[in-house]
């Protein structure tokens, strides 16, 4: 019975074409990204219910393919409860607990996955007509998933995760920016800044993360490089601003 309800609550995620025009998550997730260090027992995530109606919530970990249910995502850790009803102005607690097997995972550099929360809203009721019989109107029941990075951080990496961002390396190599990340940890810019006509420009569409110890690089606009800065996002999901150093 449990699986069946797993494969009902993940088929109502098939909706979310439509939800970025027409619905709206009532259930928040506490943090825009989870660490786990190796040495935890567990970690914590909290969830609250915004909502005025009680909402069914299903939380699984993939390894990065958006379209794996939760039946077929297979990584070293398990979410207690799985499975919950939060009632409307309440909370509820998300325990991550690693399996013996992530200790297979590499230990010197960090690992990704995305933790996934379902958010099922609760069938409409029907109205009374004066012969006390429900009318039943069709719907559509919207289902929202949100997915926040989740990060697996061995206890044995020694760097200061609190200046990592001033260890990472730029290159100017002519029409293109280089970026070289040397630490063991993945780095998430939000923002590239290139001053254009004396305006501030973002250089990405898009987030970027890099990959311990990979590079990557982006189109430069034009060949001012002077007073260029990004935004970093730290392990809080705070965004800092700083100034590009070559």
């Amino acid at each position: 019975m449990l699986f069946r309800g797993r494969k009902f609550f993940w088929g109502m995620a098939c909706l979310q074409a439509l939800i970025a025009t027409t619905g709206h998550a009532e259930i928040v997730l506490h943090g825009t990204r989870v660490i786990y260090p190796s040495d935890a027992r567990e970690v914590n995530l909290q969830l609250s219910n915004n909502g005025t109606a009680p909402s069914l919530v299903q939380a699984w970990i993939d390894d990065g393919n958006a379209k794996s249910t939760p039946d077929e995502a297979n990584v070293p850790f398990i979410i207690t409860p799985p499975i919950s009803r939060v009632e409307p102005s309440k909370g509820q607690t998300l325990r991550i607990t690693a399996l013996p097997n992530a200790s297979q995972l590499n230990q010197n550099k960090e690992s990704v996955f995305w933790l996934n929360v379902l958010d099922i809203p609760p069938r409409p009721e029907g109205k009374k007509q004066e012969n006390n019989e429900v009318l039943t109107n069709n719907f559509l029941q919207l289902a929202i998933r949100s997915r926040i990075k989740f990060f697996y951080r061995p206890v044995n990496l020694k760097e200061n995760i609190n200046t990592l961002s001033e260890k990472i390396q730029w290159v100017n190599n002519g029409e293109n920016l280089l970026i070289k990340n040397p630490t063991p940890f993945y780095i998430t810019i939000s923002s590239i800044f290139q001053e254009i006509n004396h305006q501030k420009t973002d250089l990405l569409k898009q987030g970027l993360m890099l990959s311990p110890f990979s590079e990557d690089q982006i189109k430069l606009k034009n060949s001012n490089i002077t007073n260029m800065s990004f935004v970093y996002i730290n392990d809080y999901g705070g965004r800092i601003e700083q100034v590009i150093r070559f």
